[in-house]
């Protein structure tokens, strides 16, 4: 890109000329001024695939910076005429989504034809009369003008009818002979490669009319067979009173080989951009114009339309629109090199992700833009908020162990003074069965608690008949309910659900859940426990007709410290969420505003 960016600029600009394709290179229309500059007319080109015309060595190119969508500046390249002559071609694209049938993508194409500027133009001799005499080879370079032409660096040759006749020093040297004997009197087309014989008839027929023929490459062969890209300017010229063809060649070998290793490099940097695991888009005037692959699966698009042209705040979190408009605005007015920053985006299908973007600038068509690379952490973020969780549990679970063992000391006197007292209060031992039976309640909790300290062996026993468990756990809330005005309604499909698992733990799973659903009932209510199995699972509903749990609540419920309560800790449903997921079960939790919440537990049926 760089060498033929170079080589134009030895051009100027002459017309402009509109042409409109389709996403696979069709012209499906082409201004009507294209014949005077290409050659053909506009019926012709509408309807052909651009690649028809084009340098088979810009066809990559172009179909790179066209088709591929990486067009971030204007492109130069070269088309072939109808004559087989070459002219340059500097073009911007731009990409216009449409309600057509495909993938409704066409292109636009704003062509300028490049002019040679004076001191460039083609060699034209069409007046110039060269008439030496014809004695040897160099006896008539007896004038100024023959000897300077005799010594110019470029090779320069004169053919009648395609034999040739003269040759200058810089055409023995590129063609490899010692003299001009080697070459005078021999057929041009002995140096040409075979496929350009028929273009070579054809230009010196045309030449031996009269008429103008441009600029055309070609490769020929040196005597001992070395091949020679050249570039041929050939214009029709009188030698002796005959027509005859003056050819100037220019050796583009070098410029070959280049553009060889540009195309290998442009082919290595493509692949790089498209099959990076990062996303790397370009950002014009605060909307996409460019996104490789990676991108168009980060964003769970279908297809590139979904993206390019479209406003990069559409998907970007509303947090972070201040932050990283500041941050492409500070790229933009080159107050910083680079910015690298945090920010969250919703997908296509609505799903969030958190990435990281690095912004370095860059130009669209000539117009500052951004280019970014945007690394998907999601995981990351995770992994952070889990070793954040873990290291609350850690801190949860110390706590836990300091109160169990400083609330089990009082208790134990306690229950020790009691048991002295109860023969003392005969008749009434019915009481103390009752307090007893509490006080064993609380020390079974403070083993629940001493769980977040130190993982316990579970008691796992089976055939735990869930509907006399539930029994046990509604006949000790529901006092508490009905002092509040609330009522506990169960429902069982049949009268012996089984299921396998630690009976106080999953006790422990119950009394949470239905206090946290009559504590979300301040007014009174109903909280209903319905209790039903399939064939592979047994599913417990409770549920209540509270306030409802807040959404941004209700995606990290089970975290510890999470709470709406304002005396809560937010352990109760933590501890209930290890448990559940120790009896291989699943929990989910489905809440609306102002209308409750239910948890549905399922577990595996024994």
């Amino acid at each position: 890109m760089e060498q033929d960016t170079q080589h134009a600029r030895q051009f100027q600009i002459k017309t402009d000329i509109h042409a409109v394709l389709t996403s696979n290179g069709r012209i499906i229309y082409i201004s009507a001024n294209c014949k005077p500059y290409l050659s053909y007319a506009q019926e012709e080109m509408i309807g052909s695939f651009m690649k028809e015309f084009l340098h088979e060595e810009d066809q990559f190119l172009v179909e790179s910076y066209f088709y591929n969508e990486h067009h971030l500046m204007p492109c130069t390249f070269r088309l072939i005429k109808k004559d087989h002559t070459i002219v340059w071609i500097e073009a911007g694209v731009e990409i216009v989504t449409t309600q057509v049938e495909g993938n409704g993508r066409e292109i636009i194409l704003k062509m300028k034809v490049l002019e040679e500027e004076s001191g460039h133009q083609s060699l034209n001799c069409n007046k110039n009369k060269i008439e030496p005499e014809h004695q040897t080879s160099s006896s008539y370079l007896n004038s100024e003008f023959e000897r300077l032409v005799e010594t110019l660096p470029s090779p320069l040759c004169i053919s009648v009818s395609g034999k040739i006749v003269y040759v200058n020093n810089a055409m023995l040297s590129m063609l490899g002979a010692e003299t001009k004997d080697h070459i005078i009197g021999r057929w041009s087309y002995e140096f040409i490669e075979e496929e350009y014989h028929d273009i070579v008839k054809n230009r010196i027929l045309r030449m031996q009319k009269g008429m103008e023929v441009g600029m055309i490459e070609q490769t020929w062969k040196r005597l001992d067979g070395t091949p020679v890209h050249l570039e041929v300017k050939a214009a029709p010229a009188i030698y002796k009173n005959q027509r005859a063809e003056l050819l100037l060649l220019i050796d583009i070998s070098s410029r070959k080989k280049f553009q060889t290793i540009l195309q290998k490099s442009r082919e290595r940097y493509q692949l790089l951009i498209q099959n990076s695991i990062d996303t790397i888009a370009v950002i014009h005037n605060g909307k996409w114009v460019f996104m490789n692959e990676s991108g168009i699966s980060l964003f769970e698009a279908a297809t590139y339309e979904d993206l390019i042209g479209k406003n990069i705040y559409d998907h970007l979190h509303p947090c972070d629109h201040e932050d990283v408009k500041k941050r492409i605005q500070n790229i933009a007015e080159h107050k910083t090199d680079s910015e690298v920053m945090k920010q969250s985006w919703f997908t296509f299908q609505n799903r969030l992700i958190y990435t990281e973007m690095v912004c370095i600038p860059t130009t669209f068509f000539g117009e500052t833009a951004v280019q970014v690379i945007l690394r998907d952490i999601s995981e990351r973020k995770q992994t952070e908020e889990l070793m954040l969780k873990s290291e609350k549990l850690s801190i949860a679970g110390q706590l836990a162990a300091g109160i169990a063992h400083e609330i089990r000391n009082p208790l134990t006197a306690i229950k020790g003074f009691l048991q002295l007292m109860k023969p003392t209060m005969e008749g009434n031992e019915h009481y103390f069965d009752i307090v007893f039976s509490e006080l064993s309640r609380i020390e079974l909790i403070l083993s629940e608690l001493l769980m977040l300290a130190k993982p316990q062996q579970h008691a796992f026993k089976e055939h735990l008949n869930l509907k006399k468990l539930i029994s046990e756990v509604t006949a000790l809330l529901e006092t508490q309910a009905n002092l509040n005005g609330i009522f506990i309604k169960t429902a069982f499909q049949r009268d012996s659900i089984f299921i396998n698992g630690d009976q106080n733990q999953l006790k422990q799973v119950f009394i949470n859940l239905i206090k946290n659903a009559v504590e979300s009932m301040p007014d009174g209510g109903t909280v209903e426990i319905d209790t039903t199995e399939d064939e592979h699972s047994v599913h417990v509903t409770i549920k209540d007709e509270g306030e409802g749990i807040p959404e941004k609540v209700l995606k990290r419920i089970g975290e510890p410290f999470l709470t709406t309560k304002e005396k809560g800790t937010g352990l109760g449903l933590m501890v209930t969420f290890n448990i559940i997921e120790n009896h291989q079960g699943t929990i989910q939790v489905d809440s609306k505003p102002e209308k409750g919440t239910a948890f549905k537990i399922s577990f595996p049926k024994k």
